[in-house]
């Protein structure tokens, strides 16, 4: 369904806290699904992989009503024929699938299960069934390993004899959760749901210091619950395991940003030679810089390009001290210093023992950095 995430012809679960955004980026797998013409370079990005399967997509929502729905598929764009979405809020209310038996108490499926079931056999090309969420579809108490084991079995079969993806979404219980580790506990219920179904994907809220590094990366404005991690947290044989950063966009859709901010993370070895140009320009500017000290390029980083300004000072320092040991810049002595102190690049003025200083101080002024007189840049 969903290369190395979501299984074709298996059952699996997405689990969520409420609000994060699984029922809008459930319908969105439905509508692409039932959209996609089958060619791979046309093929959506869900859920960290590309949509793989076409063709019909049944989405039954127990908690959003018509108008929500219709308001979400606009948004998504043209509504493809190939969708069948069932509000059931607008359909008589929810109607449990799964319930005791009157006279057993044992786990068993009701009428209505029965009849969507029928349904679902009589359509062709069938290749995604999603049920959210399922406690409102489902009468029994999912704590109890027996009935939770029941309710996958038929999920299962549901799969097996239709061929298509069935996923149903279920909550997390009232726990934090920030890794995938703790997402999988966080699931509501006994772990039979986890261990009965193909694969869970799990969707958790980004902390606030987490969500504003990774907006700061895109150049995006901070919003509370903009960033949403998510990643598969069961699967049975291979599967992509790594995590996906998801940001709402202003549909309030979550969609995967990985790729951009891998994009835009630059990392230290590729600053390196940027690093070289500001110290060679400082120097020739008559303001060089030092490793360390009220000179040194940490406190002075907001005289060099943008990438250096949130570079952390052991970090900034270690870059320094990179292209030292490489040589790709020297320290050297000045006029009146009494240390080997000043950066420079090995041929550059100040290296080869003809120094010029700058008088005056750096002030900022309207987000640039200016010289002014009447102080001197030295120690």
């Amino acid at each position: 369904m969903v290369e190395g995430v979501i299984p074709l012809a298996q059952a699996s679960l997405i689990a969520a806290a409420g609000g994060v955004g699984k029922s809008f980026l459930l319908l969105s797998l439905a509508r692409e699904v039932a959209a996609h013409d089958g060619g791979w370079l046309n093929a959506s990005r869900l859920f960290g992989g590309s949509v793989s399967a076409q063709g019909i997509a049944v989405y039954l929502t127990a908690e959003d009503d018509a108008i929500e729905i219709h308001n979400r598929l606009n948004a998504l764009g043209s509504i493809p024929p190939r969708l069948y979405v069932v509000p059931l809020p607008d359909a008589g209310g929810a109607i449990p699938l799964f319930a005791p038996n009157p006279a057993t108490r044992a786990a068993t499926t009701t009428p209505a299960w029965t009849d969507v079931e029928h349904q679902l056999l009589a359509m062709t090309r069938l290749k995604l069934v999603v049920f959210d969420p399922l406690q409102p579809l489902c009468a029994l108490d999912l704590n109890v390993p027996e009935n939770a084991q029941f309710v996958c079995s038929r999920l299962a079969a549901l799969a097996a004899i239709t061929g298509a993806s069935v996923m149903v979404s279920h909550h997390f219980a009232k726990r934090e959760a920030w890794t995938p580790e703790q997402a999988r506990e966080a699931i509501r219920g006994t772990g039979g749901l986890v261990d009965g179904v193909r694969a869970v994907y799990a969707l958790w809220q980004a902390r606030n210091e987490d969500a504003k590094a990774v907006l700061k990366a895109l150049h995006l404005p901070f919003q509370r619950g903009a960033v949403v991690f998510g990643g598969v947290v069961k699967a049975n044989g291979r599967a992509n395991l790594k995590v996906v950063t998801f940001v709402r966009d202003d549909r309030g859709l979550l969609c995967d940003r990985t790729a951009d901010l891998q994009r835009s993370k630059t990392t230290t070895e590729d600053l390196l030679p940027q690093l070289k140009q500001a110290i060679a320009g400082a120097a020739v500017d008559g303001k060089p810089y030092t490793k360390t000290g009220i000179n040194g390029v940490y406190e002075r980083r907001f005289e060099m390009p943008e990438a250096f300004h949130t570079i952390g000072k052991h970090t900034l320092v270690a870059m320094v001290e990179t292209l030292l040991a490489s040589e790709a810049i020297v320290q050297a002595m000045a006029d009146r210093s009494k240390s080997v102190k000043w950066l420079d690049v090995p041929d550059g003025e100040l290296a080869q023992g003809d120094p010029s200083f700058s008088v005056g101080f750096i002030k900022r002024h309207g987000g640039q950095l200016e010289q002014r007189e009447g102080a001197s840049n030295d120690d």
